[in-house]
């Protein structure tokens, strides 16, 4: 994951704050609920994105051979792919 779990929760309290002052927006729910859905969906959002990177990778590797044959440059192609599947299924990068 490109962040911690504790940036994670500084920006979502940021964020929550900022909204806050500005008073767009208005609870519902338990402001302490709605704060741990948007770190739990964050974290799982990163965790999508991390788990495509690697299966980006694993795809990469497995062509290792014809991409170094082809002279391939493996970070425009690393993007390519990752930006394909991740339209694919759905998650926004």
């Amino acid at each position: 994951m490109k962040l911690s779990r504790e940036q994670v929760e500084k920006l979502v309290r940021a964020s929550i704050e900022r909204l806050k002052e500005k008073e767009l927006i208005e609870f519902k729910a338990d402001e302490k609920k709605v704060y741990e859905r948007m770190v739990e969906i964050f974290v799982g959002d990163l965790k999508a994105e991390d788990d495509l990177d690697k299966e980006v990778e694993a795809l990469l590797k497995s062509h290792s051979g014809a991409m170094d044959s082809q002279r391939v440059d493996y970070r425009k192609m690393f993007s390519m792919i990752k930006n394909k599947l991740a339209r694919e299924r759905g998650i926004v990068l």
